[in-house]
């Protein structure tokens, strides 16, 4: 008897064919994944922006206000403590925060009393940049944060013995800064005033990313001065004792460097390490030292650059590229830089 061939439609996917439309399947997904990831991550850029935005209306409704900027940092010494008072200390009740602002005791140092920690424990999500992951592992009993305020090209004050970060803060922001817009002589919309930074990790211990290196405590090697920036990644790692940075964009409610302040000395996410020093952060008699005080550059997971609000509240993306001279001089509030729109 003749058997009878089953129709083509009846029988099931041969080997071949099914490895063929796994083949295909693989290869779309292949194709597709990138534009999904940079579809995220565009939103999360503009979602960056959008609170830079918020900020920078807060910056705007505190100048309407009172008629200047906020200082880069209160300092008042209280008790022989660095009352150190931030920026966004200052600024929060004009974003819509007074409850967060009133939680606040201004009389006490804000970060080493007691009064103070709800406040200072308290996430506020427009300073938060979305592309720099979770809050997992930061900074136990700290709220954090992604936007420094700019000192310009030198130190966050004015003391500052050793070449090169001497003399008065050029910047929009420094401690007990009074600058107003006639202050601003290059320009509202020429003057970078805050910028991008990456949280620090403190769980992470010695497997600290992105050049996340800091001296700490008071026994450094002392030194001639150091009058090329490069040099201070040797400087970090073989001062004693070496250690890593650990306060970088937390406590946003606390004014000094790495905390909530960066400078333009270097283009953002420099491949060198950021330095802040030891204590005190203010003064330092050794030139060494002096140097170390604030060596911190804007940094972001956003490729290729970050974004920056600039004084007169829009905010434009940097790129890593950018022209150091041009840096620097979007950091300066009076240095007399022109600068073509096209050189970001």
């Amino acid at each position: 008897m003749e058997l009878r061939r089953r129709d083509r439609s009846e029988r099931g996917f041969t080997l071949i064919e099914l490895l063929v439309v796994i083949a295909i399947i693989a290869v779309l997904i292949a194709l597709l994944l990138p534009a999904v990831q940079s579809a995220r991550e565009a939103a999360r850029r503009a979602q960056c922006v959008n609170n830079l935005k918020q900020i920078g209306i807060g910056l705007h409704n505190y100048m309407s206000t009172i008629g200047r900027f906020p200082p880069g940092r209160i300092n008042t010494h209280i008790a022989g403590r660095g009352n150190c008072w931030g920026t966004y200390a200052q600024v929060i009740p004009y974003m819509e925060q007074a409850q967060v602002y009133n939680a606040f005791n201004f009389s006490l140092a804000p970060d080493s009393d007691p009064a103070n920690t709800t406040g200072g424990g308290i996430f506020i999500s427009s300073f938060l940049c979305p592309t720099d992951g979770d809050l997992t592992q930061a900074q136990a009993g700290y709220g954090m944060h992604n936007f420094l305020v700019s000192v310009g090209t030198t130190c966050s004050v004015v003391q500052a013995p050793a070449a090169p970060l001497t003399g008065m803060p050029d910047g929009v922001f420094y401690e007990n800064s009074n600058v107003g817009p006639q202050s601003i002589t290059d320009g509202l919309s020429s003057t970078i005033c805050v910028s991008e930074t990456l949280r620090s990790n403190p769980a992470l211990g010695s497997k600290v990313l992105l050049n996340g290196f800091v001296i700490t405590g008071n026994n450094a090697t002392s030194g001639p001065p150091i009058t090329d920036d490069a040099s201070y990644a040797t400087l970090c790692l073989t001062s004693t004792p070496p250690g890593f940075q650990v306060t970088r964009g937390s406590k946003w409610f606390y004014g000094a460097p790495g905390h909530s302040m960066y400078n333009h000395r270097r283009v953002p996410n420099d491949a060198n390490f950021d330095c802040r020093g030891g204590l005190p952060h203010s003064v330092r008699s050794d030139p060494l030292w002096s140097q170390l005080s604030l060596n911190i550059t804007a940094r972001s997971l956003h490729p290729g650059g970050v974004n920056s609000l600039f004084c007169d509240g829009s905010v434009h993306f940097v790129k890593n590229s950018v022209n150091l001279a041009t840096w620097m001089a979007l950091g300066t509030r009076s240095g007399g830089e022109v600068i073509s729109a096209d050189s970001l």
